[in-house]
């Protein structure tokens, strides 16, 4: 246990051992190595100053992510000043060593040399693992970051959905009725919704959402996902609102016009999109984050709190 750890950034060639020694300490999380490709490696803003590992010799003991942005989101306002710690973990043996601390220290080196303000975890998009540390699941990175400056922002909270259960409340097909009655459309993807989703996007939800929906609608249109994966809510050739689900009981994104909220259209098109999960033998729903404000609207299609998040931030 006295033999010196080294911290380093990632090599090619780490990428078996640094799954595994996520996978062993972030136990509520688990990755493959298919996703941490995807979702780490391949990631266009990239960069191993900010990809972190701890070795005692050869053994890897510990791994740290930290991102910052390189190219812009979507229309969205630009964040550069901005970083973002997406993954941290040390194993048992070699915890209170001050090996999170140094791996800590040394992103905050890399991140103030790219002239970033503040860091965060998480929330990095467009990949982020979670909205921030589940202080249940892992106590011990909660008091860590807090003994570095580290100030939770707020609680973001994930849900799930039984689909098995899933009902329609009684109130619903009156305030559908009363929609469509006031020329409210709402229909799964069909290509003349393309343009108006995606202008309705650039207005409402600037940022990577864009480039979540532009995804979507290309699986649609290579079969990959059903056309009632997405719906929209539309009047007079402008869209008002969407909802989606992936093929793997993944709900969202969902929302609904700043200027249209409390109408109803977010509950009639939550509906339509569990149904439809429903339909296609998915027997759960589920999503990472949102707020208490967004809850209640969740409720309606049967989602209940799974998990909290402390989402922390820390000027540098």
């Amino acid at each position: 246990m006295n033999e010196k750890i080294e911290i380093r950034s990632y090599r090619p060639d780490d990428i078996d051992n640094v799954v595994e020694v996520l996978n062993r300490n972030l136990t509520a999380d688990p990755i493959t190595t298919e996703a941490f490709q995807r979702k780490v490696l391949l990631d266009q803003n990239y960069d191993t100053r900010g990809s972190l590992v701890a070795c005692r010799g050869s053994e890897i003991v510990g791994y740290l992510l930290g991102m910052t942005r390189r190219f812009p989101l979507e229309d969205a306002a630009a964040d550069f000043d901005r970083s973002w710690i997406s993954l941290l973990c040390v194993d048992a043996p070699y915890r209170r060593r001050k090996i999170a601390t140094k791996l800590l220290a040394q992103v905050e080196s890399y991140f103030k040399a790219r002239d970033c303000k503040a860091t965060f975890i998480s929330g990095y998009a467009p990949n982020y693992f979670m909205p921030g540390v589940d202080p249940v699941a892992y106590p011990a990175a909660l008091e860590c970051f807090s003994s570095v400056g580290f100030n939770e922002v707020y609680r973001p909270l994930s849900m799930d959905a039984d689909l098995l259960k899933l009902t329609t409340p009684e109130w619903v097909p009156a305030k559908e009725r009363g929609l469509v009655e006031a020329g409210v459309k709402f229909e799964a993807y069909r290509p003349e919704l393309i343009l108006p989703l995606l202008d309705f996007m650039k207005a409402e939800f600037p940022g990577d959402w864009q480039r979540f929906l532009r995804d979507a609608m290309t699986r649609i249109t290579t079969g990959e996902y059903h056309r009632t994966n997405l719906w929209i809510a539309h009047t007079d050739g402008k869209a008002l609102g969407f909802a989606m689900h992936d093929n793997n009981c993944r709900f969202g994104p969902f929302g609904v016009a700043s200027k249209e909220r409390g109408r109803g259209l977010g509950v009639v098109l939550l509906l339509r999109i569990l149904y439809s999960m429903k339909a296609k033998g998915l027997h759960n729903a589920w999503f990472l984050w949102t707020d208490e404000a967004a809850a209640r609207v969740y409720d309606v299609g049967g989602f209940k709190e799974s998990r909290r998040f402390a989402y922390m931030k820390k000027a540098l």
